[in-house]
Parts: C-alpha cells; structure tokens; sequence
C-alpha cells in the first residue's frame, strides 16, 4: 500500500479516468483523510464515479489501489466503502482471464495490483466490525482464481479459519463462497447454520444448474425465508447481492421457484420474498398464467 505522501510520484495528468485526465485523483484521496465528513463523503462518491464508471475501469484506476488500500487500513469510518470500492474495481468475468486481450487491459491491471497489496488487507478479515469482514471476504473473492500459488495458499488458510470459527453464520457464509472461488467445492448443506446451508445450496445450484435437485430447492424453501437481518448483504464481484443472485437463479427453474415461493409465503412472506418471487418467475415464465 502507499500513503497519502507518495500520491505526486504518480503522473496522475498523463493517466485517463471515465472524465479524462485523472488530475483529480490525488485530491480526492486525500479528502478520504480529512475530518470533514461531507468533503470525504463527495470525495468517495466522486472516486466510485470516475476511476469506475458504470462497469468499466481506465488506466488510472490501477495506480490509485495501492493508496486506496492505505486508506481502507487507516480510515476506519470509511473501511466498508473502500474495501467495496476495491472489490468493484477488480470486478471482472472469470473467463476473460482466459483471452488474450485481458493481459493488456484496465481490469487487468486493477487485478494485478489489488492481488500484490492484497496481504496488506487480509487483518480487514478479523476485523471486530462484521460488515468489514464481510466486505473484506469480497475483496478476496474477486480476485481469488489469480491469486499467486503462495499468497493463494495464505488466504485459503485465513478465509477456511474464518468458516470455522467466526460467531456470525452470515461471515461463514460468506467464507465459504470465497473457499469455492478458491477451488473448494462446498459441501455444506449440513451445517447447522441455516445461512451456510443457504450458501452451500446456491453454489451447488450454480454448478447443477437447472432443473435443480430436490434436496436444494428444500434448503433454498427451509432457509431462505428470512434473510439474515444485518443490511451488509453486499454484492459480489460479478453478481449482485445473494438475495438478488439466489432469485435470478430459482427463476430458471420455474417449478423449483415456485415450489420456494410457496414454502415463504407460507412462512410469514418476510419483506414480501415470497411474492415477488413468485411475480418474477411469472414474468420470466408468462405461460406459467395458464396454468
């Protein structure tokens, strides 16, 4: 990681954002530092804005993670938001790895960096605040399947002690989906957290696809109803939030999607989960009207 000190080593005016010339980077990163809320408020905003933009990365959005990374390890107020904003950067395809273009892209060179200054966020997974954890677990996630061998090795262990001992099921959760994006596949739907299980069914669900065996579509009735109540459900890399990402994936098994939405509604339809599921898989599914 690099301070605050080190942003004028950086040829800033000769890098590109989303609004040009990316001049502006270093007096946005250092408002991050400052006491005024809303100058660190804007400044953030203003970062999510142009060094990503709608999807898309630039040249200099890789020289800005290291300072970045800096700020998540000194700025506790605003460790959430710089660790997502880190994870959004490095959001990529997995299989665009695979093509030739990639070494010589933006998002590439996102990657790159954030797997280099990644040990320098892995105390961010121990982290007493759980929203920061789990933030944390999304920063490992998005780049897990370019981890070098050693580094890989090292967050496999840190990520596996997570799962095994963190006190919220939603942290082991999330672990576990980080354990498979390192090549463990999950084998979960035992565990005695409803959360774990959740995950565990969805991941299995991803490699399945659909029609989905009936012992997930009974985890995904049994333990979906209620959502875990803390609002950090935060977006992975590539997805979206789980709760989004577990509907687009029951959609396309209308039966099992149904069958689900049937077992919340009866449930108590906690935040109307259960109807709008079952809405949605009418929209994808229209003949389903007939029936």
């Amino acid at each position: 990681m690099k301070s605050p000190a080190e942003l004028d080593a950086v040829p800033w005016q000769s890098l590109r954002h989303a609004y040009g010339p990316a001049e502006d980077v270093p007096e946005l990163i250092r408002a991050l530092y400052q006491d005024d809320e809303t100058a660190a408020a804007e400044a953030m905003h203003e970062l999510y804005g142009n060094i990503h933009h709608q999807g898309t990365v630039y040249p200099a959005s890789a020289p800005a993670v290291p300072f970045l990374v800096h700020a998540a390890r000194h700025i506790p107020g605003r460790r959430v938001l710089l660790l997502m904003l880190l994870a959004t950067l490095a959001d990529h395809d997995r299989s665009d790895s695979e093509f030739p273009h990639w070494q010589h892209s933006s998002v590439a060179e996102v990657c790159a960096e954030l797997c280099r200054v990644l040990p320098e966020l892995l105390p961010c997974l121990t982290d007493p605040e759980r929203p920061v954890r789990r933030a944390a677990l999304r920063v490992a996630g998005a780049v897990a399947e370019l981890l070098p061998a050693g580094l890989r090795a090292r967050v496999e262990e840190e990520v596996a002690e997570l799962y095994d001992t963190d006190p919220v099921p939603a942290v082991r959760a999330d672990a576990l989906v980080v354990l498979n994006r390192l090549g463990r596949e999950a084998t979960s739907l035992d565990s005695p957290y409803s959360e774990v299980r959740l995950a565990a069914a969805t991941l299995a669900a991803e490699r399945s696809g659909p029609p989905y065996p009936a012992e997930l579509v009974e985890v995904f009735g049994a333990d979906g109803a209620e959502p875990d109540p803390g609002d950090d459900d935060f977006p992975w890399a590539g997805t979206d939030t789980p709760d989004s990402h577990l509907t687009r994936l029951l959609t396309q098994d209308p039966d099992a999607a149904l069958a689900v939405a049937a077992r919340w509604i009866e449930a108590g339809d906690v935040g109307s989960r259960g109807s709008r599921l079952a809405q949605e898989t009418v929209e994808v599914w229209p003949d389903l009207r007939t029936r």
